[in-house]
């Protein structure tokens, strides 16, 4: 009995089989240590101890079953088992788990599983456990992650960028996402109802992949502007409801019904490998998979040493999260018009960012979009923005994206670049009076 598997159990009460595998354990029927919990919380609490286990069995009708849990056994090197007495039609595997079993499994079958897909404890493994499946956003979907300190406009430059994408018929079915902790898409779009919003679209994909018309029913049509809108958190404490593998989820289900998603994301992107703090991670996780998850990351900053400031920290911390100098495009919000304080800032933010960054040559210069008037009165009525405000980002935000057809996520600047022709016009007018 050296070798043993270790196995943690979870069952709703009477469960014939979670009675019958104590019974083979305790008489010696199989080499199985079997450890008895009561619920998904005394689970969490064994995986996070020293203790090493070799499987978990979860009857498929125990309360609070998700994605989170079986994602936590798998972290821990723990094999996540489904008993299923038949009475679902979830896809468990998708949903992390290593093997589906009846739940009138006998011994020998139960040996035949922990074998194929558990390890003995104080044996050597032989092989990793599975993996967690990431999220795959495919070839043909574009993300764009819009982040930024409060104050600096990251909402309008988000809707702008999404007004922009969605004018091109290329990258037509465009959904703008706000994900920022403080969101303010529902306000800024004139929406009447908060309801249903990202909390309830995530919580769709907790039990598994939910039908596209169950998506659709979480997402907001705005036929005027072109484009469609996830409305965000009703208050910012409610990032306690997003979980992890189902924010994955829903990841993979905008990357399958869009050709683009914009993502509105807070500024604060610290995690426990930053700061220790595992529930600042919880709190971040938004803004953190976004930022790695997307193509190109607008990093939206104001002119003045204030806002300038604001932009080489967002900047910093954004880089320290894995994300390549040459997936960054600067945004000044508010800018100026006369060329040479264009210039001015332009120097000051190199300048700046060359003695913190050893890759800073690979950015892009900054893109000004200036200060508009009456934008709360368009807001208010939930108008389309002026389309000399969207166009010169999104026109940024397209030649970057379609730059970037090679591998985005380890992209190493040694091919250089070509500039890219742009027709007087093409990106409208401009005049004081618009």
């Amino acid at each position: 009995m050296s070798e043993r598997f270790v196995v943690l159990g979870l069952a709703p009460v009477r469960s014939d089989w979670f009675r019958a595998v104590g019974s083979w354990s305790n008489e010696a029927a199989i080499p199985v240590e079997f450890v008895k919990c009561v619920s998904t919380t005394e689970v969490l609490a064994r995986l996070e101890s020293l203790r090493p286990f070799s499987a978990l069995l979860v009857d498929a009708l125990t309360p609070g079953l998700d994605r989170d849990l079986l994602d936590a056994a798998a972290s821990h090197g723990c094999a996540a088992i489904i008993v299923d007495p038949g009475l679902t039609s979830r896809d468990w595997r998708e949903l992390g788990a290593v093997a589906v079993v009846s739940d009138r499994i006998d011994a020998t079958e139960l040996m035949a599983t922990l074998d194929t897909v558990a390890q003995r404890i104080g044996r050597a493994a032989e092989s990793p456990p599975p993996p967690s499946p990431g999220v795959n956003m495919g070839t043909d979907t574009k993300v764009v992650t819009v982040t930024g300190s409060g104050g600096m406009g990251t909402s309008t430059i988000a809707m702008a960028i999404a007004q922009g994408l969605a004018s091109v018929p290329a990258r037509r079915r465009v959904v703008l996402a706000d994900m920022a902790l403080r969101s303010s898409q529902a306000q800024m779009h004139d929406a009447r109802d908060v309801v249903p919003g990202l909390t309830e679209l995530v919580e769709s994909h907790r039990l598994g992949i939910p039908e596209m018309k169950e998506v659709a029913s979480t997402i907001h049509d705005l036929p005027d502007r072109g484009y469609h809108l996830v409305l965000g958190l009703r208050h910012e404490r409610d990032w306690m409801s997003i979980n992890g593998r189902a924010l994955e989820a829903t990841w993979r289900s905008l990357a399958t019904h869009y050709r683009t998603v914009v993502a509105e994301v807070t500024g604060d992107l610290d995690g426990a490998e930053e700061t220790g703090a595992h529930d600042l991670e919880d709190r971040n996780r938004l803004a953190r998979t976004a930022v790695r998850r997307a193509d190109l990351v607008v990093v939206v900053g104001a002119p003045g040493l204030w806002g300038i400031q604001r932009l080489i920290r967002s900047v910093i911390s954004t880089t320290e999260l894995g994300v390549s100098t040459e997936r960054i495009l600067l945004c000044i919000n508010r800018g100026p018009r006369q060329p040479k304080t264009k210039a001015a800032i332009s120097s000051a933010v190199a300048e700046l960012l060359h003695s913190r960054i050893s890759e800073a040559g690979q950015l892009a210069s900054p893109v000004f979009v200036p200060e508009r008037r009456n934008l709360d009165s368009v807001h208010a009525d939930g108008a389309q923005l002026p389309t000399q405000l969207a166009a010169p980002i999104s026109a940024a935000v397209g030649a970057m994206l379609d730059r970037g057809d090679a591998d985005r996520s380890e992209v190493t600047g040694e091919r250089e670049r070509e500039p890219v022709a742009i027709t007087p016009g093409s990106l409208q007018t401009w005049s004081d009076d618009d």
